[in-house]
Formats: structure tokens, sequence, C-alpha cells
């Protein structure tokens, strides 16, 4: 009777597995995604920038703008613009708001993406199990999608996305040869560069690994040379019309806020730091899948597969301002390798005594993937082990903590209270926002100037594509400001006098986690200087008296 129900569980093997796994990897993954985005009813935290650029192509007939006029900044409009176009045009065909494109729209990207991350690492791994457990990890891994769900995901899930495909079909025109992949390379190339130009840097320097991987050959040469020449000129009408009108500034301005590990001693601590904490991966408890990719590098190393680790290391020392999200590729495909082949080994043990040399298995029964006979699977502690992987991992990504509690959108109070600043302060006013954040997870001052159409003194975004240290400036006169969220009004106009920045009105959110201000606002309320015009669910508004101007 024995036999026969382990004959059984070997035969239900022999129907696709294999796929059915697969399958199950990528819904999960999209499960988990979908339970952020579907959680709020407006783009997860940032995407206002974005947001009025993409209304600005509308309202250009869709030509390229020469600047943004977002927070009435005069920004050069160089940020790659194929996500706003397509934003744009699925708001004007389809039932849907372009609010609620940028809502949906990087859910889609990055639900895309993992299956786009299952073709590469079906022909990068070609172990089926190791595939397996790499399409569960990347659709687990929190670094994966947190910055792609947000607003500003229009892009950057994009460029993601499409580095991901073309990286698919490098490898494809390094193994076999054929310049057909030599065309799709291209298209997905030029993609990648017209999304996200940080995704065209990673994508380079990815290829570049590829090419001593695999494509140390004469055709490989050839058709290297074929895809960054065709990535070059189907690129040119837009860095051409951008150099035309700016020159070269804004790509050296935007160049300079990324950094490496040879450039800054600070970054160069904190990249140590998050690598010897196994912080890559931003899982918010105990890091699973870093651990397991950290198996996956011994294991290759040992054996001489070099690409995956090499490629995780040059990702940290070239990319260190978003490492950890682009290294969730080859982290994946790490963690896949890891549980195969150093984890798996050991919880492949009977359950009951006896060894694999004397149990009745019989030698022609079908397997799990390759070389694991579903019997013998199901007979080991593995299947604990898996479920409990599988369950913590899960419940990892589920979890609101670590960089997950930047997966909010601002709420339908706090948008109220922006809009009676539309309708009710005069329009040349200019706002200073206090909300104790960093200003790549502050919502609430990057939606400010889209929502409010006033000025915000101290908002960042945008500034990165401005010549002269106009980014770093203005990141040191937003952290000044944020530093008083805990002090008093004092702090303010301390700040104004130290930038030279003028405002009309204060503005602190109150969000539904929680105001951030405690003892600024009483200071505020008690200060002659500053009058409270405004107290609602959604904000607190005073009104700046002279001592605060410029």
């Amino acid at each position: 009777m024995r036999r026969a129900l382990w004959a059984v569980a070997d035969q239900l093997a022999a129907f696709d597995l294999y796929h059915l796994a697969v399958a199950m990897g990528i819904l999960l993954g999209v499960f988990v995604r979908a339970q952020y985005t579907l959680g709020a009813d407006f783009p997860l935290n940032d995407g206002g920038l974005f947001y009025q650029m993409t209304q600005e192509i509308q309202l250009a007939g869709y030509a390229l703008p020469a600047f943004t006029h977002y927070n009435q900044a005069g920004i050069p409009f160089a940020y790659p613009p194929f996500g706003f176009y397509l934003a744009a045009i699925v708001d004007q065909l389809s039932p849907m708001t372009l609010m609620d494109v940028f809502r949906f729209l990087p859910l889609v990207a990055t639900s895309l993406t993992l299956l786009a991350f299952f073709f590469l690492a079906r022909d990068v791994l070609r172990t089926k199990l190791v595939v397996v457990v790499a399409v569960f990890s990347f659709a687990l891994v929190p670094r994966s999608f947190i910055w792609l769900l947000m607003g500003g995901g229009v892009t950057r899930s994009l460029g993601l996305l499409f580095a991901v495909l073309a990286l698919h079909q490098v490898f494809l025109m390094y193994t076999t040869g054929r310049w057909r992949y030599a065309a799709t390379t291209t298209l997905w190339a030029v993609l990648t560069v017209l999304s996200h130009l940080q995704t065209g840097s990673f994508l380079a320097f990815s290829c570049l690994l590829f090419f001593t991987a695999y494509g140390l050959h004469r055709r490989g040469v050839f058709t290297s040379v074929a895809v960054g020449a065709g990535t070059l000129l189907f690129t040119a009408p837009w860095w051409g019309t951008l150099i035309a009108r700016h020159g070269v500034a804004p790509f050296v301005a935007a160049n300079a806020t990324g950094g490496s590990i040879f450039s800054d001693s600070t970054l160069r601590a904190y990249l140590i730091e998050s690598v010897l904490r196994l912080g890559t991966t931003s899982e918010p408890l105990f890091p699973l899948i870093a651990t397991l990719a950290f198996m996956g590098v011994l294991a290759s190393v040992t054996t001489r597969r070099f690409l995956l680790p090499g490629w995780w290391v040059a990702i940290i020392l070239l990319d260190a301002r978003a490492f950890p999200t682009f290294s969730t590729v080859p982290v994946a495909m790490l963690a896949g390798v890891g549980l195969a082949d150093v984890v798996l080994p050991v919880v492949m043990r009977p359950l009951r005594g006896g060894t694999w040399g004397t149990d009745d298995a019989t030698a022609d029964e079908e397997h799990l993937f390759e070389g694991i006979a579903v019997s013998r699977l199901l007979r080991s502690w593995a299947p604990v082990v898996l479920g409990v992987f599988l369950w913590y991992a899960t419940n990892g990504a589920l979890l609101r903590a670590g960089e997950t509690p930047a997966l909010v959108a601002l709420s339908p109070s706090e948008r109220q209270t922006m809009e009676w600043v539309r309708t009710s302060t005069g329009p040349s006013s200019r706002f200073l926002i206090i909300t104790s954040e960093s200003w790549p997870t502050d919502k609430t001052s990057e939606w400010f100037p889209v929502l409010s159409d006033r000025v915000s003194v101290a908002t960042v975004q945008g500034y990165e594509w401005v010549a002269d240290g106009a980014f770093a400036t203005r990141q040191n006169d937003y952290a000044l400001a944020q530093n008083c969220a805990l002090v008093d009004a004092d702090c303010i106009r301390e700040w104004s006098k130290l930038t030279g920045l003028s405002f009309d009105y204060l503005f602190i959110p109150k969000p539904d986690y929680g105001v951030c201000c405690v003892r600024l606002i009483l200071s505020l309320r008690n200060d002659a200087q500053f009058a409270l015009v405004y107290d609602g669910p959604g904000g607190i508004v005073f009104r700046a008296g002279s001592s605060s101007q410029k």
C-alpha cells in the first residue's frame, strides 16, 4: 500500500510540476505587490514630479518640453521620457484617470518583471530546482518591489523590466551567436535608457559582465558593437534634443548624485555596513533570502561559477544609490543556488531511520525537477523546512517594517488640506513643509507643489538635473529644515536666516500614522510671529510673520 501511494505521488509529479511551481511563485509575487497597491486610493509615496511632467507632455501636444515648471523651479526637462509618454497615452486611451495610471502602471510593470526574471533565470541557471527557488526569492525579496511600486515607479519599474528583458536577450545573443538576438537586445536596451537612465547604467555594466562570461568570441564582439551602436542611435532623438537645449550639464549633474564606493567615504562605510548586516534586501526581520544568497556565493565560488557573485559585487561597487534594488536579480538567483546546493542536501534526510541506498524506492520513479524523487522528498525534512522558509519570506514581504512603511499614500484628509491651500492662499505663496522624513520618502513635500499649485521652498525632487551643485544644496536645506521637527519656532527662524530661503506659510501634515512635531506645533501656537490659519485632520498651516521672511 505504501509503495502504491508513493508511486501515485511520483506520477503526479509528471504533470509539469516545474512550470506549476514557477507559476505559483509568480502569482505569489503579484499577490504581495497588489496588497500594497490596492490598499491605497492614491499612488504610493512619490510620483508628484513625474505626474506633472506627464501632464506637461500632454499639454505640449506630446512634444518634448524644454523645462518642467514643477514647483515653479524651471528645471530642465531632462528625465528619460518613455514612462511619461506611456502614462499619458494610457490616460488618453483608457477610462482611467492619469492618477489611476500612476497608481497601477508600476504594479503591472513590477508584475511583468517577475516573468522576465523567470526567463533570465531559466537560461542562466538551467537547473530547474534552482530556477524555482530563484523565482520565489525574487517574488518575495522586498527590495525587488519597494521603490518600483511607488508612483515614481512609472519610470523605475519600466526601467528594471526592460533591463531584465535585455539581459535575457544578451545571454541568448552570446550563447547562440544569432544576430536576431542583437536586434531584440537593442530594442530592450533602448527602452531601458529611455525609461530610467540609472537603470541604463546598470544594464551597461551588467552586459559587460555577461560579455566576459559568455561573449569572448568573434561573433560576441560584433554583436556587442552592433547593440551599443544601435542603442546610441535610437536613443539619440532624446539625448540629442536635450544636449542641443541644455548642453551636457543635466547629465553631469545627474551622474554626480549617484556616487560609488570609491568616491565617498561615508557612502563606503554605509555600503560595507549594509553588506555585513545582510541588509541589502530590506528584509524586515532575519534576512533569510540574503543569507541563502551568501550560501549561494560560497557554493558558486567553490565550484568556479563566478558570474553571479561577481555581478552582485559589481552592482554594490558601481551603483551606490540603487544597488539594493538592482542586486535583487543576482541575489535571488544566488538564493536558489544556496538552497538547492547547500540547504537541501542537509534537509533531504529521512524522517525516520534508513539511508537512500536501503529504502524501497524504485529506480525508475518520477523525479521532482532534477534528481530528486517526490517520494523521497516527502519522506524527508525538506517539505517542513521549505514550508517554513516560504511562510517566513511571505510574511516578511507583507510585514510593514523595515522599508515597506514607505509604501503608503497621501490620505484623503492630507489631500484635502492641500486643496484648501490651493483655494485659500495667494498664487505666489511659498510654503515650508516640515515632516521629519528623509527627502526620498517625503511624499508630502513631493506632491504638495502639484496638488496645491504652490511653491515648497525645500522640496528636493527635480534638482538632480540642475547644475552647479544645486542638488546637494537642496538636500542640505531640506535636512536642516527637518531637523527643526523636534525643536521649536526659533529653529525655523534660524533655518530661514541660514539658508536665505523665505516662506509665507509653514505646513505640517497629519498623516494617518501620526503627527511628527508636537513640540514644534506647540511652540508655533504660542509664538506671536506665526498665526494659525488652518487646523484640520490632514494638516496644520501657520502664516509666517515678517521675522520668518528672508
